[in-house]
């Protein structure tokens, strides 16, 4: 029987793999730990039975973090690193190693870190333990529909990924995932790997419509953008030429208007009072963990969240492409997890089942790693055993 430490449990994605592990039998005790203890409180009060307990840490204070660890099998690190000046990431690594855990994030480190998670990997090597970064929705399960399709060519040319989620509500402005990294992620420059160098673009660059399927708005916008899979897919998938990603929305011009006022963490005065745009935007945009109180008020009409992975080669000479697709709707999450919302099945459910995995000795290969390296076809049958509806469309050339 494994215990689990969730740091950030209390959140939107934190907990609905909170949930998701209080399910499962092999899982004996789950820590949900946050900085918010209520939240915690509130979210262990309303699950069954008593193997889940609250705990209020501050992931920032490594001396906090490591007791925590102690006698734990897998640490989950759900906490944004977008909230400091620098993620908690490597002292919460480096407190699982020290432990003896497994560890699993979701796309918690700024980008310098990757590469200091990455020089660390003959260290988890040589104890005999796994880290998994960036395994949530986008970075996560993108990574591994990407290696997935990889697998199926002999030829990689082009990745391109794609993700899109709204709130439909007539009465409030609401997001699916925490302003501190939304805002800033989409008004950021875009980036694209293209034949062994990145290029850089303005933000907003690169508009086009696309029908995400099963999406009850339609066609939506989107536009490049700098994310973890262009980082990695290049690095992990061999000869690829080509990866990029888009951002997608309805609410396209709202995000861009957003983005271009209030994306500054840059002090600016106001009659005498330095403030930061960004912190005023977080403070009047209800956060994603409040979401499932909303859908049972009846505020929210409805909520989708999408990401797909189109990858394009050769295989015995002749073209072809993959495109894998993972929706999921308001109308599905009671079916799936009740008490959580689209966005957030989509990013707690992975590293749920990464921990199960690990526990159980389904993923037995160690060291430090990006999902692009997991074998994809276990963990996506683990995956859509949950629930979680993945669809691939093949195209090729005849002739």
């Amino acid at each position: 029987m494994a215990r689990i430490l969730v740091l950030g449990g209390g959140g939107a994605q934190g907990s609905a793999a909170v949930m998701w592990l209080a399910k499962d039998p092999q899982v004996s005790e789950v820590v949900c730990a946050d900085l918010n203890i209520e939240r915690a409180r509130q979210l262990t009060g309303n699950l069954e039975g008593d193997k889940v307990h609250p705990q209020r840490i501050d992931a920032w204070k490594p001396d906090q973090v490591f007791e925590a660890s102690k006698g734990v099998d897998v640490v989950i690190n759900m906490v944004a690193s977008w909230v400091g000046e620098r993620s908690p990431t490597l002292n919460v690594m480096d407190a699982a190693l020290k432990n003896g855990a497994h560890y699993v994030d979701v796309a918690t480190a700024l980008r310098e870190e990757e590469d200091e998670m990455l020089k660390l990997s003959s260290t988890w090597d040589d104890a005999g333990l796994t880290a998994i970064f960036d395994l949530g929705k986008t970075p996560g399960i993108t990574n591994i529909l990407a290696r997935y399709a990889a697998d199926k060519l002999d030829h990689v040319d082009e990745i391109r990924v794609k993700t899109c989620l709204d709130v439909m509500s007539k009465k409030e402005f609401l997001v699916m995932w925490s302003p501190i990294a939304a805002i800033p992620g989409w008004s950021s420059a875009g980036l694209v790997y293209e034949n062994g160098e990145y290029k850089k673009f303005p933000p907003f660059s690169g508009e086009e419509t696309y029908t995400f399927p099963g999406d009850p708005q339609g066609p939506c916008k989107g536009y490049l953008a700098d994310h973890e899979e262009i980082w990695t897919l290049p690095r992990f998938i061999k000869n690829v030429c080509y990866v990029e990603f888009k951002h997608y929305s309805h609410r396209l011009q709202t995000f861009k208007t957003l983005g271009e006022l209030f994306g500054s963490e840059e002090p600016i005065d106001v009659r005498g009072v330095k403030v930061a745009p960004l912190d005023v935007l977080i403070k009047v945009i209800p956060p994603p963990a409040e979401l499932p109180e909303k859908i049972d008020a009846g505020i929210i009409d409805n909520a989708y969240s999408c990401c797909v992975v189109e990858v394009k080669g050769e295989k015995a000479g002749k073209e072809r492409q993959y495109t894998l697709s993972c929706p999921t709707s308001l109308g599905e999450v009671d079916g799936i997890l009740p008490g959580t919302q689209p966005e957030s099945i989509l990013v707690g459910t992975p590293p749920a089942v990464a921990a199960a995995m690990l526990v159980q000795g389904e993923i037995k290969t160690r060291g430090v790693m990006p999902p692009e390296c997991l074998n994809p076809e276990p963990f996506l049958a683990n995956l859509t055993a949950k629930g979680i509806r993945i669809y691939e469309r093949v195209e090729r050339r005849l002739g």
